[in-house]
């Protein structure tokens, strides 16, 4: 089955050039590879799998979301290929993983069908996105590793990721009541950039709408 990716991440070619970040509890963020699949599905899930699952679920109602999903991250290429991932691995097991990509594909990774019904119901939301920015999708650590700085590590290497591309910001959507993700991204210096109104709807229990956070980046002197 082939389905259309929209992007569903609330917090190409992507690639950890450097040398792997340390973070707290001995964990190593780096690029992901295709060997890294099953579990970057899994945690991506937890982090985007409700929006994802309520677009799918108007395309074809009997797919199994998390199949599809994991379909896309094995892709070699498409904004969800594990290509614009980084992992955290802790003792040989991902804990955690990041999903971004330029936001000029998102435009271009819609084609040229119309519009879904579902689609347009977030339409405000998509609205939003700075073309001109690198954006954050989604970003996901394993409960048990969670408050140990894994967020902020892969988030660091995201923005590492975006200023040694000469992008001059970064952006993600956010959930207005995702307190403690809004939280962490206006610790690290995002602001409001947006607000978009998405009415509550009884498979995207959501109040407040959606906000879009914006990180502004100076240049990289030892980038590219």
């Amino acid at each position: 089955m082939s389905v259309r990716f929209i992007t569903t991440g609330q917090v190409r070619s992507a690639a950890m050039d450097r040398d792997a970040a340390v973070t707290p509890r001995r964990v190593v963020v780096r690029r992901a590879a295709a060997e890294d699949v099953k579990a970057i599905a899994k945690l991506a899930y937890l982090a985007g799998g409700e929006m994802f699952t309520f677009l799918l679920r108007e395309l074809d109602p009997a797919a199994d979301p998390l199949r599809v999903h994991r379909e896309l991250i094995a892709a070699p290429d498409g904004m969800p290929s594990y290509r614009n991932c980084l992992v955290a691995v802790s003792r040989g097991q991902i804990v955690g993983t990041a999903n971004a990509f330029p936001a000029r594909l998102i435009a271009a990774g819609a084609g040229s069908a119309p519009p879904t019904e579902r689609e347009m119901f977030l339409r405000p939301r998509t609205a939003l996105n700075d073309p001109d920015s690198y954006f954050l999708n989604d970003i996901a650590v394993t409960r048990s590793h969670r408050r140990c700085g894994i967020g902020e590590a892969l988030l660091q290497g995201v923005i590492d990721e975006a200023r040694r591309h000469s992008f001059p910001s970064l952006t993600l959507h956010v959930w207005a009541d995702n307190t403690g993700a809004i939280a962490l991204y206006r610790r690290v210096g995002f602001e409001d950039a947006g607000h978009a109104e998405i009415p509550w709807h009884p498979e995207l229990r959501h109040t407040g709408g959606s906000l879009l956070l914006r990180l502004s980046l100076a240049p990289d002197a030892a980038g590219d």
